[in-house]
């Protein structure tokens, strides 16, 4: 495996976090009087916050604001990040392989900058990744290629030897689409089936390969 640069996403890739997003994404909706369901929990994990947002304003009868219903999902799942959210089994070996072979390595990711931040600091994990990028902070999702060029670009190294880790398929797509380098990452909260995924692979890390990558 020839890399020099790596664009990481954070949850579900190297964070246990899918499963307490989902749990959030349900929690707010009962907060505010809406029973939650298959579609919107999918469409959270899958499609981000924006697209169920709007999901929920034509379909589920949600009032409140785009920026009130972000702020009560970020309250309720920075608790979740204070405490329970750990690395996957793994990850922290990984990144550590990839720094000392000096790779160089980024974040683009879907969470905001406070959130990614914290969680950085909590498990001691900084040192690893010179750049944050946010959607939020691009303008657009994981849909779009520009949270991976905007990376690339300043990451600096070739792109035939820069790899995108993602664990979502929408993600996977739009990278592989664009021509980069895609390892992707088991994670049960997704939404395909393995086949689906390892086809827009270069490599795959399944629920057992302990992040072994062959550097």
């Amino acid at each position: 495996m020839n890399i020099t640069g790596a664009i990481f996403d954070m949850d579900g890739t190297l964070l246990n976090s899918m499963d307490y997003w989902a749990q959030v994404a349900d929690e707010y909706l009962i907060s505010v009087g809406i029973v939650p369901n298959e579609t919107t929990c999918r469409l959270f994990l899958e499609d981000g916050m924006k697209n169920w947002y709007s999901y929920c304003t034509e379909k589920m009868n949600l009032s409140v604001p785009y920026d009130e219903a972000k702020r009560g999902i970020y309250e309720l799942v920075n608790l979740k990040y204070d405490t329970v959210v750990q690395l996957k089994d793994g990850a922290l070996n990984m990144l550590e392989a990839l720094y000392n072979k000096g790779v160089k390595m980024c974040l683009a990711t879907a969470t905001d900058r406070a959130t990614v931040e914290k969680i950085l600091k909590r498990l001691n994990i900084e040192k690893y990744f010179s750049k944050i990028f946010t959607s939020g902070e691009v303008g657009v999702g994981k849909q779009e290629p520009l949270i991976y060029n905007l990376a690339l670009e300043y990451l600096g190294t070739p792109k035939d030897s820069t790899y995108v880790f993602e664990d979502a398929i929408y993600a996977m797509r739009t990278a592989y689409t664009n021509g980069f380098n895609v390892v992707g990452v088991y994670d049960k909260n997704v939404y395909a089936t393995e086949d689906e995924v390892k086809s827009l692979c270069h490599i795959y890390l399944d629920k057992d390969s302990k992040y072994n990558l062959p550097l």
